[in-house]
């Protein structure tokens, strides 16, 4: 289809949100798939093609896919309208201290996991309509109207969401890496403690030893991790204490049934 305008996202859900507002005008290639820790993507020759056909390429920003400029340069696609998602969204846990390696991989300009706070949806949606108004201006009201229509699905969806927030409300769980501020903004739960010490640095046995302590004294009830994180380490905390483990998708695709952003 030489008439489609070819997006490239760099995440299934920018990819997702892009398919909702672009619809049959355009075809959409995702380079991170959602079970993969999208901080670590190897930038790969085919990635460059898929981007040297396309029109607009999304970026997550807040130095979440760094990944993404290499494969922009690589591409040497002159006509690429580059769109960084993040624009106008306020981020939360920006440091106030100069941040280096001891932190492990701390993001200077705040949390980059901002799509999951539902809040922000509408902001990445006009972030992404306004690449495509760029890209093919003539069909501008049909974006708009496809903007307009999965933002009122979602809506109904936050409608059902409610009930959600005030059973969620309070909680406390123990995370593997800290992607979900927004999303504890959002719901009323919050992070207790992390598996992780540093972002994205094995914990040393000491911190492990720590996290059992505090789950035990605190009753801790679960303990999430992303699809990638190493399996061991959340199964082992899960035996010594009791509190279940399972595994919580940041991303649309992360696992079976989650094929949409709802």
């Amino acid at each position: 289809h030489a008439d489609k305008i070819r997006i490239v996202a760099a995440t299934s859900d920018l990819g997702y949100f892009a398919s909702q507002i672009g619809g049959e005008l355009v075809e959409v290639d995702v380079i991170a798939s959602g079970n993969r820790d999208v901080h670590y993507i190897e930038v790969l020759p085919s990635y460059m093609l898929k981007v040297r056909r396309a029109h607009v390429y999304l970026k997550v920003g807040l130095e979440l896919d760094l990944w993404s400029q290499p494969i922009i340069d690589g591409s040497r696609n002159g006509g690429l309208k580059v769109i960084d998602c993040s624009e106008g969204i306020a981020p939360l846990e920006v440091p106030t201290f100069k941040a280096d390696a001891r932190y492990g991989d701390l993001h200077r300009f705040g949390n980059p996991h901002y799509w999951l706070s539902p809040d922000n949806v509408p902001a990445i949606c006009n972030n992404i309509i306004g690449a495509l108004i760029h890209a093919d201006p003539a069909n501008a009201a049909r974006y708009e109207a496809n903007r307009d229509a999965y933002l009122a699905r979602l809506n109904s969806r936050i409608a059902e969401w409610e009930t959600l927030k005030r059973e969620l409300s309070g909680i406390g769980f123990v995370a593997y890496h800290n992607s979900w501020p927004y999303f504890c903004q959002y719901f009323g739960c919050h992070v207790v403690d992390f598996v992780e010490e540093f972002a994205g640095v094995a914990p040393s046995p000491s911190h492990v030893a720590h996290l059992i302590e505090h789950i035990k004294i605190d009753k801790i009830p679960v303990v999430a991790s992303q699809p990638f994180h190493d399996k061991r380490l959340p199964k082992l905390v899960s035996e010594k204490t009791g509190c279940r483990a399972i595994i919580l998708p940041t991303s649309v695709g992360g696992v079976p049934g989650t094929e949409t952003y709802e």
